[in-house]
């Protein structure tokens, strides 16, 4: 079957359910300004499709990736300031190319990097020797490590509430954690599938309202792509860690708490913004905050972790 003849009819059928905030409002509206085809999908990161949580640029990401894991020091603005110039720390990236940036990042990696080889064409993507990448593909380097970290056992069940195009789940199954699940909306799990569907081809998915019951342990070893309205049928203590970045603070009071109150997963691995009118930590929850920093390779945003 063509990926378009089960991509279609779940879009058509869960649209018109789902409840959506300003914010993703606004972005649908935009996106719904182009034809949701296979041409646009094939070129997704080029069309207004991914309004909303497409990628651009990574080259600052790139950087600030390496800061994070110390493959490079960090510049100290009190030190420039008396000098009257930038003075760069004594180990740095200084001169080296985006290839022998990644070098450095990868010898301090406990994974091998490995971008999606369909990037959605991927504008303006860079283009590296271990594939073109984007701010998004930075971004969830730090976010495999996290989970690396957190749940080495590849038999650990990890839930994504809004997974963009699904970068995570790539990771993911590429390191062996076959039990993956997004809850997303319609337009965005679309993308998702399309892209998951073109760089993963050998895994099994299973889009919303396909199966009776997508969380059953039967079903562990396939990668599940489900609506918004899915969510509410997720049996409790069903995954290991539920992740969440650049989401929760966007979806409204309402839908956020939905998702953090619920008991479905052990773990919540949350990196967000606070620049609207509530933020992660401020939702009461069963789970208790291990720790709060800012988030290396974004700034205004926080990542945090509840246990």
């Amino acid at each position: 079957m063509n990926i378009m003849d089960r991509i279609l009819p779940v879009f058509e059928k869960n649209y018109p359910l789902e409840s959506r905030d300003a914010v993703w409002n606004n972005c649908m509206d935009v996106a719904r300004t182009v034809e949701l085809n296979e041409f646009n999908l094939e070129n997704m990161a080029s069309t207004p499709l991914v309004s909303g949580f497409g990628g651009k640029g990574g080259m600052v990401e790139i950087i600030r990736l390496a800061e994070a894991l110390g493959v490079c020091g960090i510049g100290n603005p009190e030190n420039d300031a008396f000098c009257g110039k930038r003075i760069p720390p004594h180990s740095n990236l200084d001169g080296l190319n985006v290839d022998e940036m990644l070098d450095k990042i990868q010898a301090a990696l406990p994974f091998p990097i490995d971008f999606p080889p369909f990037s959605g064409n991927c504008l303006p993507g860079i283009q590296t020797k271990y594939g073109v990448t984007s701010n998004r593909n930075i971004f969830y380097l730090w976010v495999v490590k996290r989970i690396l970290e957190l749940c080495p056992y590849r038999n650990a069940g990890v839930i994504e509430i809004g997974a963009g195009f699904g970068v995570l789940g790539y990771y993911l199954s590429k390191l062996g954690y076959l039990d993956y699940t997004t809850i997303d909306l319609a337009l965005v799990n679309a993308c998702q599938t399309y892209f998951l569907a073109k760089n993963l081809p050998h895994r099994h998915i299973i889009l919303s309202g396909e199966v009776p019951d997508p969380f059953d342990n039967r079903r562990v070893d396939s990668i599940k792509l489900l609506h918004s309205t899915d969510f509410k049928k997720i049996p409790t203590g069903r995954f290991l860690i539920m992740v969440n970045m650049d989401g929760l603070t966007e979806y409204g009071i309402g839908e956020a708490t939905k998702y953090i109150q619920y008991d479905c997963a052990e773990m919540l691995f949350s990196i967000n913004h606070e620049a609207n009118p509530f933020s992660v930590c401020e939702i009461p929850q069963h789970r208790k905050r291990q720790y709060r920093y800012p988030f290396w390779l974004r700034p205004g945003y926080v990542e945090e972790l509840y246990v």
